[in-house]
Parts: structure tokens; C-alpha cells; sequence
């Protein structure tokens, strides 16, 4: 853990500025943050060592150490990776500390979002020997930020926390084999192959880099990157539960299928406002007539009423629930039609786009643009959410 940037001078914000580079503020507060997840590795190694010197082994101990470990390796790769990334963006810049490239930016609140819910996670396992997860594992890392071409810094930050991420993931695995008995060989085999995967992939990359290397092979490197720190992130999650080890790998996402049941003249208008306050909208004149002006625009409304089936589908499946933040409600999206933002529970595809377990969402459908002659705008947007009072209607 780095300290906290002090905040920035004029001339940081003046170059920071040259080079659209955004303020890091927020960053260095779930930086700071994040620190209570070294106190949590400690509990949770100190109960695996319990659990061991009583006779257990890799694959019989008990199912809250089991899930405390798995729960903390996600928050703690997590969390490495946003400080990684952050830190490495600082020393490649040092003129612009408390600032980075909104790639940059976004990529770390997408990981440093996902490090309370698993630390939570793990705390409630340690704390209640009933508890069991609620989201389909092992989870993947959070989506990936595209931009295209990649910013030099960026990369340089992502070979920096690969290195890290290596080097850890090699110590569990290392002390999962030997704690595992010729019994399980096969399986332990196929999690050193994983290893094996995940270190070519780096290695190539750590390769490929090099100071001016030509933007065309930023996306190479990148790809190469991403593999490997997934194979990672799930290499610690297989270690801590092995029972997930034998069918890693086999399980396809579920496709939401309920786009049959859409629609109908009688449709109801309000159907993609979030339940719990749709109430309040209704009583909302100049709500009513944003929403009106929504379907009056639609180009294709059996679609749009075909891909909320679909949420409809997975929510009643318990795919997906209601997102919270730090246990509470996110609520709705801000604009209309106030659609509620959602957090996935298992793997599931909706709307032709696949939603990972952790991820959160909400289903923007706008008619903002078609006014100016742009498009109409229907799609699962993928994001990280916070509550906010913003109110748009989406109306001009």
C-alpha cells in the first residue's frame, strides 16, 4: 500500500489537463480503504492453518474457511490490481500524480467497486458457519475497460499488477498441492496447467514490451494480459474451493428466454420502471409524458418490451437482484424511464449481452437522441452504480 497522493498542485491540474487525464480522488479513497483486506488474508490463513494442524487437508476443510479463502482472494486481487494500476500510472507520470487517464480511472473503479462485497462476503462466512454464497463461482474479473489504442501507461500498469498477481497466485498454488494427496493428482494437475496458461501469457506479454514498442502491438500485449490475470483470479478461487476444480470450465452461461411473453397492445407503459418507485413517477406529470414520449419514438417496441421479459425472466429465476452498495439499495437509474439497476447473481446472457456474476446493470432504453436525428438507444449498459438524486427525463 502506497500513501494517499497529496493533493494536487496548480501545475499538476494544468498538465493533468493538456493530457485529458481525470482526477483520481475517489481512487485513492478505495485505495485507502481497501487496506482492511491485509487484515482479512491473516484471519483467513490463520483459520486454514487451524483447520489444517486438526487433520484436514486442501480438499476437507471446513465450508466457512472454505469460502472466507475464496471471498478473500477476490478482494485481495482486486483490490492488488487497482492499487497496482493506480501506483504504476503514478510512477510512469510523475507530473500529473492525483491524476490518470480515464481509462485508466474507470478500469480501477470497476475493480476497487467489486472489493467491499467480497470482503463483506467473507466476513459474514467467518462469522456464520450457515452462511453460503449468493453468486455463482468462480467469478470472472470485472469487465474490461475497451479503448482503443491503449495508453502506454496503461499497459505498463497492467504488466505491473500481472507480476504481482503472478507471484501470489504461485504461492497459493504452491501450498494448495502440497496440503493436497495423490488421490486428487489429476485435478491438481489440471490447476498447475491453468498456472501454466496464465504464466505463458504473461510472460509473452512481459516479452512483447518494450519502451516505443508500436501502438499496433498495444492490443496484443493487452490481450495477452487480460488472459492471464483471469486464469489467475479464477486459479485462486479453484484453490480455495476445489470442489469447482472437476467442471471448471463446463458450465455455459444461461440465456434468458422469455421474449415470447413481450408484448401486447395493453402493454403496460411503465413496465421498465423500477417496481419501487414506480409509484412516485406516476404521480410525476412531466414523467408521464417522457415515458409517452419514449414508446411514441420506439422504433421496435415489441423489442424493447422482449428484452425486459427477458430481465423479468432472469430476475424471477434469481439471475439477477436488486443491486445494493455497501448492503444498500442502488435504486433506479437516474434517466428515464428509471429502469431498476441490477446486480447478476449467476452468469446469464440478456439482450444478446453476457452479464457476469458481480457485474451490475441496468436497461437504458432512451429517446434523447432522435430528436437531434440520432439513434434510439436500447441496451443492457454495464456499469458501476452509486445512489444519486440526478434526475433526467430525457426530453428536449
Amino acid at each position: 500500500m502506497g500513501k494517499m497522493a497529496s493533493a494536487p498542485g496548480l501545475w499538476t491540474r494544468v498538465v493533468a489537463s493538456l493530457q485529458g487525464e481525470v482526477p483520481a480522488g475517489a481512487l485513492e479513497s478505495y485505495r485507502a480503504a481497501g487496506a482492511s483486506v491485509y487484515d482479512r488474508l491473516e484471519a483467513t490463513d490463520a483459520a486454514r492453518a487451524e483447520a489444517l494442524s486438526r487433520g484436514a487437508d486442501a480438499w476437507t476443510l471446513p465450508r466457512p474457511v472454505v469460502l472466507q479463502a475464496l471471498c478473500t482472494w477476490n478482494a485481495f486481487v482486486l483490490q492488488s490490481l487497482g492499487d497496482e494500476i493506480l501506483a504504476a500510472d503514478y510512477q510512469a507520470s510523475p507530473a500529473t500524480v492525483g491524476f490518470v487517464p480515464s481509462v485508466t480511472a474507470s478500469q480501477c473503479l470497476r475493480l476497487y467497486a467489486q472489493v467491499e462485497p467480497w470482503l463483506a462476503r467473507a466476513a459474514r462466512a467467518a462469522s456464520d458457519a450457515s452462511y453460503e454464497l449468493d453468486v455463482a463461482v468462480p467469478a470472472d474479473v470485472p469487465r474490461w475497460v475497451e479503448v482503443k489504442p491503449c495508453p502506454a501507461v496503461h499497459v505498463q500498469a497492467m504488466l505491473a499488477a500481472g507480476g504481482k498477481i503472478r507471484a501470489h497466485a504461485e504461492a497459493h498454488f504452491a501450498r494448495f498441492a502440497d496440503d493436497s494427496h495423490e488421490e486428487h493428482r489429476a485435478l491438481v494437475d489440471k490447476l498447475r496447467g491453468l498456472l501454466s496458461e496464465a504464466a505463458a501469457s504473461l510472460t509473452y506479454a512481459e516479452q512483447l514490451w518494450r519502451p516505443g514498442v508500436p501502438m499496433s502491438i498495444h492490443e496484443e500485449i493487452e490481450g495477452k494480459l487480460k488472459s492471464a490475470l483471469e486464469r489467475y483470479y479464477h486459479l485462486g478461487q479453484l484453490v480455495a474451493m476445489p470442489s469447482l476444480v472437476a467442471d471448471y470450465g463446463k458450465a455455459p452461461v444461461r440465456r434468458s428466454g422469455a421474449a415470447s411473453r413481450a408484448a401486447g397492445p395493453s402493454y403496460d407503459k411503465w413496465s421498465l420502471t423500477d417496481p419501487r418507485t414506480r409509484a412516485s413517477w406516476q404521480r410525476d406529470p412531466k414523467a408521464d409524458r417522457a415515458i409517452d414520449h419514449m414508446w411514441r419514438t420506439d422504433p421496435d417496441p415489441e423489442r424493447t418490451r422482449a428484452i425486459q421479459a427477458e430481465i423479468d425472466d432472469a430476475f424471477a429465476r434469481g439471475d439477477i437482484a436488486y443491486a445494493t452498495d455497501r448492503g444498500r439499495p442502488i435504486g433506479n437509474y437516474f434517466c428515464c424511464p428509471w429502469s431498476p439497476i441490477y446486480e447478476v447473481k449467476r452468469p446469464v446472457e440478456i439482450g444478446g449481452t453476457q452479464l457476469a456474476a458481480m457485474e451490475t446493470f441496468t436497461y437504458d432504453v432512451s429517446a434523447e437522441d432522435v430528436d437531434r436525428g440520432g439513434p434510439f438507444r436500447r441496451e443492457i449498459l454495464v456499469a458501476t452504480f452509486r445512489s444519486t438524486d440526478e434526475v433526467d427525463y430525457c426530453v428536449r
